[in-house]
């Protein structure tokens, strides 16, 4: 319980109590890696504010773009006058807090007092009064008195009673969780605007900035998630910090510690420092999980925490502090929202958890509205004013919607640049690659991720896992259920790790290490990327015993998704685990020979086992809902599905596993790819010249693609990579495990032999790697290769 020394007492009569005592730039790129790099900020907090009220964004400009704005029917300007007037139509409907410590009365207060700004209604100022002292006064029920209020300190165990009597205190009782994003910025915001107004009662006003100091210097001490950037609780904190220290400022003697802590500490060395820069991936770019635009815990809950944190920064340099790295931030949400979105735009990757049947996140007003009222450039604005008009998404409720709702910009649909935007980009925090074919409605899409362990809430267990789309339709999806992280429910690989892993047995865990070493994307449409997963399977302090665990995967711009998967376990007992869940309505899926086919939507999904070092595999349906099976917190054992779906899965026996899938999104009419191993007769006839490699061979739409790695234990690498495949025919070759240079480079020289060309790799300043990507064309003069 946070205690605070109440100074001033004052009189209430509104509610007919009688008199009580109250205290207290990524486009036109060809490759998309990453974002820009994150320069460091060295941040000079300059005085606490103590200019006039109102500070917060209540400018006479912006009252009158409000103003004109709330004329308007379906916006958030007008949404916010009407909930006041609900409260003076619907009284009864405002006098408990509501479920799950609701924001009724701190968002009443705001509302109100926004109205009364707007529209200088005398009726809203009253309400506005009320709600702001209700918010203070009252915890579950209006006038229980139970809030932030005066009374006794009876835990001041030092008191003897003859000394001086204990102090007259302030209790907080509540607020510490998740209604702090409610009671703090909603708080700051109707002390700020009402502060100065004709007829509002000065102890109120102190009340309400001693009250709002107490509840935050408490949750800055015990509060969930307030050292966590990048977690939704956190984001609540942190704009309430924000606004309140800029509303508070030096009012009444304040001594401005919450002003010094949100510009000197919060934003460079929290935001910054660990959300943006955090450590460095395996590449040396920064790394902390909000770089990129990404959100961790999933976009259930990232569309109100970036926003949060948005209007927190636009607040924190609207009081003199410069964040040009937040500024970055809030421009790349805008970017990772255009590849984070279906080709139709009908929603996005959850990429966390999601409490919902629907397969994809819906689009949110409030992730565009963050780029839109935080302090991104005019170009990201544009991008996400257009989207917010092509998803024609309703205008939100909250004040910090009307407040997107000022910026002037024009639309600029982001799809439509010249040079057109890369097709793959890459959220360097979450380690999520976006990559799709193109940006029509038709165009292939997939979001292929391999993240550590980034946050504690809400992150599954997941790294390596992919879904792939073909338009408006799903194909390989991601249902795992709320609140179950373990790996089987996703599409990520899973190994048997010969360590005690407790509950965690199978299962990727909390303590993971995994990365993203690779990722990269061409002007082709080509994406690939490596994971490295053994490190996945550690457990709290125990190292992982799992030595090797890749998974290489490739989408190619024709339809196709490829993985390639190796894990190195103790032994034949210990296993490596792939699954694949498909959207075929749970029964939909089947095998056919060696090929597991599907409908979803006006698509297909043709799931390719091209080489398995053992196992077989079996389709079936999980159960959908919450997990059934009988087993401890989380479940290895558990697939349940948010959704009907199919499973496909392989258990492959170590100590060295190897599976090779190629996976079809198709037209309903269309036939399958034509696939084949690297070592198959049709690709390697006799005499044998592929023993190094494995891969797939793919030929789909008259393209012959080869996806190529080491057949090496544990992928090692020789100093030479050689392979041979059939001439006669151009084909594109996305190579891992080449020699390389210290610059991460190869040479590759082609030559014809007996009807093939045999590719020879070996380190050198050359191609661009991590992996190769090059083409071949194959002529009666002989082979050549071309880099991608």
């Amino acid at each position: 319980m946070q205690t605070t020394q109440l100074h001033r007492t004052r009189q209430r009569e509104a509610r007919g109590g009688g008199t009580r005592t109250n205290g207290a730039q990524v486009a036109g790129a060809l490759v998309l890696l990453a974002t820009a790099a994150w320069p460091a900020s060295a941040l000079a907090v300059p005085p606490p504010p103590s200019g006039a009220h109102p500070r917060l964004f209540m400018d006479p400009a912006s009252v009158a773009g409000f103003a004109a704005n709330a004329s308007s029917p379906t916006s958030a300007a007008a949404a916010l006058v009407a909930s006041c007037q609900d409260t003076i139509a619907n009284p009864g409907s405002y006098t408990s807090r509501g479920g799950v410590d609701s924001d009724t009365w701190p968002a009443a207060a705001v509302s109100c007092a926004f109205a009364y700004r707007v529209t200088q209604n005398a009726q809203y100022l009253t309400q506005a009064v009320l709600f702001l002292e209700t918010s203070l006064d009252d915890d579950q029920t209006m006038g229980d008195n139970q809030g932030c209020v005066a009374g006794v300190d009876t835990s001041w165990q030092a008191w003897d009673g003859t000394s001086s009597a204990p102090p007259v205190i302030l209790t907080v009782t509540h607020d510490t969780g998740y209604p702090m994003r409610w009671y703090g910025p909603d708080v700051a915001l109707a002390y700020d605007w009402l502060y100065g107004v004709a007829g509002v009662d000065a102890a109120l006003l102190t009340q309400a900035s001693t009250c709002l100091t107490a509840w935050l210097d408490y949750y800055a001490a015990s509060g969930y998630m307030r050292a966590q950037a990048g977690a939704n609780y956190n984001a609540g904190y942190v704009v309430g910090e924000a606004l309140a220290a800029v509303a508070i400022g030096t009012d009444n003697g304040a001594d401005g510690h919450l002003w010094t802590d949100v510009a000197g500490s919060t934003f460079p060395a929290l935001l910054v420092g660990q959300g943006l820069l955090g450590a460095s991936d395996p590449v040396g770019a920064p790394a902390g999980p909000m770089a990129g635009g990404d959100w961790a815990e999933g976009w259930q809950y990232g569309p109100l925490a970036v926003l949060e944190y948005a209007v927190a920064a636009r607040a924190v340099e609207g009081g003199g502090v410069a964040l040009p790295d937040m500024d970055t931030w809030a421009s790349s949400l805008a970017v990772r929202s255009a590849y984070g979105s279906l080709p139709t735009l009908g929603g996005q990757w959850m990429g966390g958890d999601f409490d919902s049947a629907s397969v994809y996140v819906p689009p949110s007003v409030n992730v565009l509205d963050a780029v839109l009222a935080g302090t991104s450039s005019d170009q990201a604005a544009s991008w996400a004013l257009a989207m917010k008009k092509e998803q024609a998404l309703t205008a939100g409720s909250l004040f910090y919607d009307a407040l997107a709702e000022l910026r002037a910009v024009t639309p600029a649909d982001f799809r439509a640049q010249v040079p057109a935007p890369a097709l793959a980009y890459l959220a360097r925090g979450t380690r999520a690659l976006y990559a799709r074919s193109g940006w029509d409605a038709g165009a292939f899409w997939s979001v292929f991720s391999s993240p550590p362990h980034l946050v504690p809430d809400h992150q599954h267990f997941a790294a390596s896992s992919f879904v792939f789309s073909r338009g408006a339709d799903p194909l390989v999806v991601d249902p795992s259920e709320y609140g179950e992280p373990d790996t089987f429910a996703t599409n990520a690989v899973s190994a048997d790790a010969a360590i005690d892993l407790g509950d965690y047995e199978d299962t990727q865990t909390p303590w993971s290490t995994a990365d993203l070493p690779w990722a990269r994307g061409t002007a082709s449409g080509v994406a690939a990327a490596r994971s490295d997963l053994a490190g996945a399977f550690s457990f709290n302090g125990t190292p992982s015993d799992i030595p090797y665990a890749h998974r290489e995967w490739a989408m190619l711009p024709e339809g196709e998704v490829v993985t390639i998967d190796r894990v190195a376990t103790a032994d034949a007992d210990h296993a490596m685990f792939v699954r694949f869940h498909t959207n075929t309505g749970g029964g939909g899926l089947a095998l056919s020979g060696a090929v597991a086919l599907g409908a979803s939507g006006g698509s297909q999904v043709a799931i390719h086992p091209v080489l398995l070092s053992g196992g077989s595999p079996v389709v079936s349906q999980p159960e959908v809902g919450n997990c059934s099976v009988s087993c401890s917190y989380p479940c290895a054992a558990c697939d349940a599905a948010r959704f009907p779906v199919d499973e496909y899965a392989v258990s492959v026996p170590g100590p060295w596993a190897v599976a090779v899938h190629v996976i079809d999104g198709l037209a309903t009419a269309d036939a399958p790819a034509t696939v084949g191993s690297m070592n198959d007769d049709a690709t390697d006839p006799a005499p044998k010249a592929n023993c190094g490699v494995l891969g797939a061979a793919v030929l789909r739409a008259g393209k012959q693609s080869y996806v190529v790695a080491s057949s090496a234990r544990q992928g090692a690498l020789a100093a030479t990579m050689t392979y041979a495949v059939p001439g006669g025919a151009a084909s594109r070759h996305v190579v891992f495990d080449a020699p390389e240079d210290a610059n991460g480079k190869s040479l590759v020289s082609v030559s014809a032999s007996g009807g093939r060309c045999v590719v020879v790799v070996t380190a050198g300043e050359g191609y661009q790697g991590h992996p190769l990507v090059f083409d071949v064309a194959a002529a009666a003069a002989g082979c050549t290769a071309t880099e991608e």
